[in-house]
């Protein structure tokens, strides 16, 4: 019976998963010996008599704790596994970012490769730790929010939200994939400007004499990196959120929608401010004889780099809009379905 599964699921979906298949197994037993005992079994039960042995076991909440053996915990039981799973990829994407930051520094910079295996040492073993806090507050932030939202009401069976339609499932490598990408541009943008003092954003000859020349003006773009953070976290509090619902729920599409709001916002701000751009790109690109004056290739480049503001602004207006209309879609076709369900 749909209401039995619909009990059992979520009864496991707060457990660590190691336990999921177990539970749900002892579970279906414990269930169809408890429908026997009233003299009927699982293909048979009536729906009075399936709700009795549920309300017995009691709430979903209270036989997942059974189950764990304690109540409460900074990051509980239900959400260690994904919390391990985000720390794990946070931090994965933090040492190959600034890995690749400082294997461009190595091949750039002048200083003694001593001074930039330390420097790097320093910055992941800070960056690192800045993660760690990240993330645990984040899933601190949901496992608080989660006990808040505890109904004092008595429980009923025909309460237990559905199990997940395929369409509507987030499969696990969306929300890695979307932590990965924010981090790796988090650590990217921030830590290539502040901590190493260049810029992977712009152009580089590995020569006899390596040049770089940046796109952004180093101190002007520094005044927004608050909002870069911010942006950074409010991603991962969404991908996070993904990973331990594996569902599209209202409230998660709506974040995500707002997220993406977000970003085209953030974009305009960033990408319209004339000071952030390299005033002198164009003459340090001729002086370092990758251009000349009055060339072809000179003109073409001059054109890219005039137009480069208002095209990084339409490209991530662009992406927004594409993945915002395919969040509704999901959602649309959801409704559909339950539609057609109750025809």
């Amino acid at each position: 019976m749909d209401l039995i599964n619909r009990y059992i699921y979520a009864v496991t979906q707060k457990l660590p998963e190691s336990q999921r298949a177990d539970i749900e197994k002892e579970l279906q037993g414990l269930v169809e010996d408890m429908l026997e005992d009233r003299g009927a079994d699982r293909e048979t039960a009536s729906l009075e008599e399936v709700e009795q042995v549920l309300l017995e076991l009691g709430p979903p909440v209270e036989m997942a704790a059974r189950y764990r053996g304690r109540e409460r915990y900074l990051i509980g039981p239900g959400l260690i596994d994904s919390y391990w799973s985000v720390l794990r990829i946070v931090l994965y994407s933090i040492a190959v970012a600034l890995g690749i930051v400082y294997i461009v520094n190595f091949f750039i910079s002048t200083e003694p490769t001593a001074e930039k295996l330390l420097e790097y040492l320093v910055s992941l073993l800070s960056v690192g730790i800045h993660g760690f806090a990240w993330v645990t507050v984040i899933f601190a932030f949901i496992e608080y929010r989660g006990a808040r939202q505890v109904s004092n009401d008595p429980w009923k069976p025909s309460e237990l939200p559905a199990i997940p339609e395929p369409a509507t499932r987030i499969k696990p490598s969306e929300p890695v994939l979307g932590i990965l990408f924010s981090v790796l541009f988090f650590v990217l943008l921030t830590f290539s400007i502040n901590t190493f003092s260049i810029n992977l954003i712009g152009v580089h000859r590995f020569a006899e004499h390596s040049i770089a020349i940046p796109v952004f003006e180093q101190a002007a773009f520094a005044k927004y990196l608050p909002l870069i953070w911010l942006l950074t976290a409010f991603s991962i509090f969404n991908e996070a959120r993904k990973l331990i619902t594996r569902k599209w729920t209202p409230q998660l599409a709506v974040m995500h929608v707002i997220f993406n709001i977000a970003s085209v916002i953030v974009a305009v701000i960033l990408f319209s401010d004339m000071t952030i751009w390299n005033p002198i790109f164009m003459d340090q690109l001729v002086q370092s004889g990758l251009v000349t004056t009055g060339d072809g290739s000179y003109e073409t480049v001059k054109l890219i780099w005039d137009r480069s503001r208002d095209g990084l602004i339409y490209i991530i207006v662009v992406i927004a809009l594409i993945d915002t209309v395919s969040v509704v879609m999901k959602r649309f076709r959801r409704k559909e379905g339950n539609t057609a369900l109750t025809k």
